[in-house]
C-alpha cells in the first residue's frame, strides 16, 4: 500500500496494523523493519529495526525514518504470529525541496 510523498529532509512515519479476519492482533507480534530499498536499489544499513508499539488494542505499530535521497523507497515488514512467519510491503516516495519561485508577468 502507498504511503504517499514526502519532502526530503522530514521524517516518515511506517505504519502497520496488524488484523486477522477484520480484527486486530492483539499478542505479542514483534513487527520488524526487515529492510528498508533506497531509489538506488541498496539496503539502508540501519536493518532490521524493530517497530514501536502505537497501540495494542489495535494491533498498531509504527518506526519513524529519515530518508537521505529523492526517490522511490520500499520497506519490507516481518512479524510473527503464532509461530507464522509473516511479511509485508510499503513504498513511499520522497520530493526535493526546492521550488521554483513564482514568476512575475506583465500584463
Amino acid at each position: 500500500m502507498a504511503m504517499g510523498s514526502y519532502s526530503l529532509g522530514s521524517s516518515v512515519r511506517i505504519p502497520l496494523q496488524v488484523t486477522e479476519g477484520a480484527v486486530a492482533e492483539t499478542g505479542s507480534i514483534s513487527p520488524t523493519i526487515q529492510s528498508i530499498v533506497k531509489p538506488s536499489g541498496a539496503s539502508d544499513s540501519g536493518f532490521p529495526a524493530a517497530m514501536t508499539e502505537l497501540d495494542s488494542d489495535y494491533g498498531a505499530y509504527y518506526y519513524d525514518y529519515t530518508p537521505e535521497s529523492v526517490g522511490d523507497y520500499i520497506v519490507i515488514i516481518i512479524f510473527t504470529v503464532e509461530s507464522q512467519e509473516y511479511t509485508t510491503l510499503e513504498n513511499f516516495t520522497v520530493k526535493s525541496t526546492t521550488r521554483a519561485a513564482p514568476r512575475a508577468e506583465s500584463r
